[in-house]
């Protein structure tokens, strides 16, 4: 299930912050790239365990070489941090097609500061979760399902054009946020019982508990973050 629009029009404000932390993404992720290309992977290997946040690192106040100090902000620069193409696009779509309506209810420099704190909440769930691993937690997906969590307690019946795989051919509906969202959420919790402290510690993956831990928070902090009730009219409309 991919969604690829909300289906909620014109927004009263033009989502700057969104459009700012898409770039911000796109360009770490390019400076990853052209590492990879100056001096092979071991590189950018280094940049990605020095700048991503290692659960082992964390709950041991150590901080890794080329790591930025204090070492609680791997944190905040994994959230920049993405291992692949398909996991950036995958998590740039999702900021695209929800954060929109969560910065218009929050104003975009409360809207980064939900999405960084989301986040860093989401980062810390996988530290408890596997505290003694090694593997570096990188990727924006904890800040974003966050965004998740705010869309689906402040829009349950929004509709959101989704594209629904049938085998080899793509099904188009709409379908309310609960339904997105809630089959997202299910998924999360459902791979995250199937983990052991073994396989978190020793493998790679998907960090099912960052996602679990930003989703609860934005479930949450939406309240504290949110100065807008509605979408109030304005004398200009932007279309994003």
């Amino acid at each position: 299930m991919i969604p690829f629009r909300d289906a909620g029009g014109r927004l009263p404000i033009f989502p700057f912050a969104v459009y700012a932390l898409i770039a911000a993404n796109l360009v770490v992720f390019l400076h990853e790239l052209s590492l990879a290309q100056a001096c092979g992977p071991v590189c950018m290997e280094a940049f990605i365990t020095g700048y991503g946040a290692v659960p082992y690192d964390i709950a041991h106040g150590i901080a890794a070489v080329g790591a930025p100090q204090p070492f609680f902000l791997t944190l905040i620069t994994s959230l920049f941090i993405h291992a692949g193409w398909l996991h950036i696009l995958g998590n740039m779509l999702y900021l695209f097609v929800f954060g929109p309506e969560i910065e218009c209810l929050t104003g975009s420099l409360r809207f980064v500061a939900f999405y960084v704190v989301a986040g860093v909440i989401g980062g810390l769930a996988e530290v408890l979760a596997a505290p003694g691993s090694h593997i570096p937690t990188v990727g924006a997906s904890g800040a974003i399902a966050g965004i998740l969590g705010a869309y689906l307690l402040t829009f349950p019946t929004r509709q959101i054009s989704t594209i629904v795989p049938i085998g080899c051919f793509p099904l188009f509906l709409r379908l309310p946020a609960v339904v997105v969202i809630g089959f997202w959420a299910a998924l999360q919790f459902i791979h995250a019982g199937t983990l052991t402290s073994r396989t978190m510690s020793e493998q790679g993956g998907v960090g099912y508990f960052a996602h679990i831990g930003g989703f609860v928070a934005g479930l949450v902090l939406i309240a504290l973050f949110r100065v807008r009730r509605t979408r109030g009219a304005r004398r200009f409309r932007y279309h994003y």
